[in-house]
């Protein structure tokens, strides 16, 4: 059975909520799915002639499914208008400023003046499970020591580090 052009637009506006879920589930974005519905809805009034269609909302879907391809095509060639750009340069930068750079320098400066003051096995132990990433059974075996022993020698360096750079920096804080 056929059905006519006008029957065409009936179909349309009677199916346009789910035209409309159908294109936002193939495009993932509503504003979009209504845009490419408007562009069909004016595809439909620019149609010559009155055609029968066998099956109105196929011919819907395969058509805004179609449009929906051609305005991604478009996107993926179009380049940013001037206020996408200013949105993108609004976006905060993450780097730390000079300030933060020289204050991590020095920090960083005095933490190896503070690793020179500890006894060398205990540095070693420290910078090899710490800065270099190694597990501590590995450690043990390394450096002929129990575990219990690497696990002490490492708590130990960490404590005197976090002491050594709260008394460098000034503050005041609490023994553990």
């Amino acid at each position: 059975m056929s059905q006519q052009f006008p029957s065409l637009l009936a179909v349309f506006i009677a199916e346009r909520r789910n035209l409309v879920r159908y294109l936002t589930g193939r495009i993932g974005c509503r504003a979009t799915a209504d845009d490419v519905l408007q562009e069909a809805w004016l595809k439909l009034h620019r149609l010559q002639s009155g055609e029968p269609v066998d099956n109105p909302l196929a011919y819907l879907r395969r058509m805004t499914a179609n449009l929906a391809i051609d305005d991604a095509r478009a996107n993926a060639r179009r380049l940013l208008d001037p206020m996408e750009i200013e949105m993108l340069l609004e976006v905060p930068d993450e780097a730390p400023n000079a300030e933060q750079v020289a204050s991590d320098q020095q920090q960083l400066q005095r933490l190896v003046e503070i690793l020179d003051e500890l006894p060398q096995r205990r540095r070693e132990l420290f910078v090899a499970a710490r800065l270099e990433g190694l597990p501590h059974k590995a450690l043990a075996q390394r450096f002929g020591v129990s575990l219990r022993t690497v696990e002490l020698e490492v708590r130990r360096a960490l404590d005197y580090c976090a002491l050594r750079l709260q008394q460098l920096s000034g503050e005041t804080g609490q023994e553990r």
